[in-house]
């Protein structure tokens, strides 16, 4: 039996919306509640239930048409498509379906997809976590074939997430029998990679069977959340009659993992007003969790005090997105080329613009005197390069960033504005932006205050060639407290880094040039080598004057090579 899947309401006063992604393809099974494209409205982009369980036997859209409310997306087949009404039927019920009956329509397409595994004695692999904020990765190259014999750990795909391009090592051992994935197609996580049988079917088999359990748990499991959230009066009741019948739909189980129905812009939010999202009933299409039911959560006696505070903060997030405005027909006025972001450049549009709306920023510029350091560089040259590592100045300005750094914690710490608190980080790890082909990459190097020059520019030069080549791993450009990016090397007299949340400071370095300076002891001026150093920083938590003394600080230790070692 056939089932066709039609975009639903999306909002009010919504006729029509465009497809931004479709997220499966022909041959897919699809769960109930599954996310089977992405729509933009004239409010949002968010992802697209399916209202029915199956395998995906036609797609009726390509990214870019406009979809009517009510138009078919795709055409579902099998048993877990018979299942399930016809979609008018759906529709129709939606708004009158009892609190009993969704749950178990929830649960129906479960075993469909169980079915869909691999028979007793194989093991499906599937995308584990691969980084904070990543739900999905693009198959880059499948390393295996069909008949390998692999054994566990050992990597059977790369994929490019936002940041890096990574290898998958297989969870199981066994013998390759199906490949689920070819080199371009967008995994999420949690995504059956390839199907093993042999060695692997004893460890993984049963694994199936009893997902169903977390899956028949879930609807229970969603009453206990609301009775969290209960001691609100008024607000409290309204949420928790809310979330009745859409328990089931707000945890769903896809591929096995029970995840929050809601989409990564949702989540963002939760994490920054201190909200489980995996507690928020959802009232959106099938129980989706929309940004205004996170703020509703919010808004409970649990968190009532930082939630005027952090609300403030995701609202001026959200504004460059409300201001942007459509742009001119080009063509118009000559030929024109079009280019899809890749993953690099999607994370800095996100990261970039939350920290200009939700940042006050300022710069401080001084400028630093390496007349004698730079000859100091050049007759230590050679010893680091016999280490295997190359002297450079932004390896230099490391050292001395993180001597500062143990001077001034500040600059080191973050800020937690719900709570009112500030966070020192007792530890110092530096991320240095590098320039690759993909766009800009900050991989971080750890405990950089108790390695030496030596060790930082062997280590430097190794992280910054895997950035260009796109081989760092998720952990390599995470838990960094303060990012310095020279521009040195290509020009330019001064600009204004912008710091990068929950960092509160960036060290900008532009190019050393040879300046007048006056000797007053000579009575005369002289040619000196100056450097120029930019710190933007937060002024929630730093005032110009501290700004001032860091910069300062730096500028006298690399005016000194001697004070580096003190």
């Amino acid at each position: 039996m056939a089932t066709e899947v039609k975009l639903p309401e999306v909002g009010d006063n919504i006729a029509s919306a465009t497809v931004v992604n479709v997220l499966v393809k022909v041959g897919d099974t699809v769960a109930l509640n599954q996310p089977i494209i992405e729509i933009e409205t004239d409010k949002a982009v968010v992802e697209v239930p399916s209202d029915a369980a199956g395998t995906v036997k036609e797609i009726k859209v390509n990214t870019g048409d406009n979809v009517p409310v009510g138009n078919v997306i795709l055409v579902l087949e099998g048993e877990g498509a018979g299942g399930v009404a016809a979609p008018s039927t759906q529709t129709d019920q939606t708004s009158s379906t009892s609190p009993q009956a969704e749950p178990e329509s929830s649960l129906v397409p479960q075993p469909a997809a169980t079915s869909a595994a691999p028979a007793a004695g194989a093991t499906e692999v599937k995308l584990p976590e691969v980084g904070d904020n990543i739900s999905s990765a693009t198959v880059v190259n499948v390393l295996v074939k069909a008949g390998d014999t692999i054994s566990k750990d050992q990597p059977i795909v790369e994929i490019e997430t936002d940041k890096a391009v990574v290898e998958v090592p297989s969870d199981a051992a066994g013998t390759v029998k199906e490949i689920r994935v070819k080199a371009g197609d967008s995994v999420p996580v949690g995504g059956v990679l390839l199907v093993l049988e042999g060695g692997a079917g004893g460890a993984s088999a049963p694994a199936a069977p009893k997902a169903e359990a977390p899956r028949q748990e879930a609807p229970k499991a969603q009453p206990q959340q609301s009775n969290q959230g209960s001691p609100t009066q008024a607000p409290g009741s309204h949420v928790a009659q809310n979330e009745g019948p859409k328990a089931a739909p707000a945890l769903l189980a896809v591929n096995g993992r029970q995840v929050a129905h809601a989409a990564p812009s949702v989540r963002r939010l939760a994490r920054e007003l201190g909200v489980d999202i995996n507690t928020v009933g959802g009232t959106g299409i099938a129980g989706r969790i929309s940004e205004e039911d996170v703020r509703r959560t919010a808004g409970s006696p649990t968190v009532a005090a930082p939630a005027a505070a952090s609300q403030a903060q995701p609202a001026a997030q959200a504004a460059p997105a409300v201001q942007a405005q459509p742009l001119p027909d080009f063509s118009k006025w000559g030929n024109i080329r079009k280019e899809d972001f890749n993953g690099v450049r999607k994370a800095t549009v996100r990261s970039m613009a939350n920290a200009w709306a939700s940042v006050p920023m300022v710069t401080h510029f001084d400028k630093a005197d390496i007349t004698v350091m730079e000859q100091v560089r050049k007759s230590f040259g050679a010893r680091v390069e016999k280490a295997g590592g190359k002297l450079t100045m932004t390896a230099i300005l490391m050292k001395v960033v993180a001597n500062a750094l143990r001077k001034f914690p500040k600059f080191a710490a973050a800020i937690d504005v719900a709570n009112g608190q500030v966070i020192f980080r007792d530890y110092i790890n530096l991320g240095v932006a590098v320039d690759t082909p993909s766009g800009l990459l900050v991989p971080v190097i750890k405990d950089v205050d108790r390695k030496s020059i030596t060790e930082i520019s062997v280590e430097l030069g190794e992280i910054a060639g895997k950035a260009r080549d796109r081989k760092l791993k998720p952990d390599e450009m995470a838990g960094g407290v303060f990012n310095i990016s020279n521009l040195g090397g290509i020009g330019g007299y001064g600009f204004t880094p912008i710091v990068n949340p929950p960092d509160v400071a960036i060290l900008g370095v532009s190019r050393s040039a040879f300046e007048p300076v006056w000797n007053k002891d000579k009575g005369e001026f002289e040619p000196r080598f100056l450097m120029p150093l930019s710190l933007s920083y937060d002024h929630r938590l730093i005032d110009g004057a501290d700004a001032a003394r860091f910069v300062r600080y730096i500028c006298e230790s690399l005016e000194d090579p001697f004070l580096i070692s003190l």
